[in-house]
């Protein structure tokens, strides 16, 4: 849907009309079944750039075909949300943990879903480096394309986890914070086990598990994908 808003948007007349009109197409043939239901979703989000690749607004002044008019004032919050909301995650991690994604991740899709996961990449991250023994920089991926993939799979997990409950079946994470959608603990005492200090990680991945068999491939699962990224780091020392 994102690449079909780009090509027809750049297609469209920049008037306040044309706008309204394509606003109400997409509208009309997004499905409306949303993750979180209170929460605007824009339809002038779109795949900008070269070879359009890259999520951004399709209303900013510096977007391909706008002539430098900012359309934003039309959008649901208008021009000053827009110019002045900038996403909490990237000020939630360090700045080279930031770097590390954007120069692993290779898919704008993922990409955006774990950079506003701060507490479970930070809990990622944090793994690795304890048994690396060092910090991450994005210089340790430049030339290794083992680790570069160990990575992106520890990280797909949140997009193909298994554990997550059928009433939370969606790998999108509401990173405002809203009582109404804060991450539920595991419960233990139905399953007859006890909470381990890793456990954190499958909070934040939104799991309910129904044996202590289940927590215990959960806990491996997690364990040997962040044991590949280590292994695949070591190799270049």
């Amino acid at each position: 849907m994102l690449a079909h808003r780009s090509v027809q948007f750049q297609k469209t007349p920049r008037t306040v009309a044309a706008i309204d009109a394509f606003a109400a197409r997409m509208q009309a043939v997004e499905p409306q079944n949303r993750p979180f239901p209170q929460f605007h979703h824009c339809p002038f989000i779109g795949l900008i750039g070269k070879d359009r690749q890259r999520v951004g607004c399709l209303l900013h002044p510096l977007a391909e075909g706008n002539g430098g008019i900012d359309f934003r004032g039309l959008s649901y919050y208008g021009g000053l949300a827009c110019r002045s909301y900038f996403c909490p995650a990237p000020h939630e991690m360090p700045a080279r943990c930031n770097r590390v994604l954007q120069t692993v991740i290779d898919d704008w899709f993922t990409y955006g879903l774990i950079v506003t996961e701060a507490v479970l990449t930070s809990a990622f991250f944090g793994r690795i480096e304890t048994m690396l023994g060092r910090s991450l920089v994005p210089e340790l991926f430049d030339k290794n394309p083992a680790a570069r993939a160990a990575l992106n799979g520890l990280l797909r997990i949140k997009i193909d986890w298994p554990y997550r409950p059928a009433h939370a079946d969606t790998p999108c994470h509401h990173f405002f914070p809203d009582a109404g959608y804060v991450k539920p603990a595991i419960d233990y005492e139905t399953i007859g086990a006890r909470p381990a200090p890793a456990d954190d990680i499958l909070v934040e991945l939104v799991s309910d598990f129904r044996s202590a068999d289940d927590l215990a491939a959960a806990r491996e699962c997690i364990a040997r994908a962040i044991q590949n990224v280590v292994a695949a780091l070591l190799q270049q020392f």
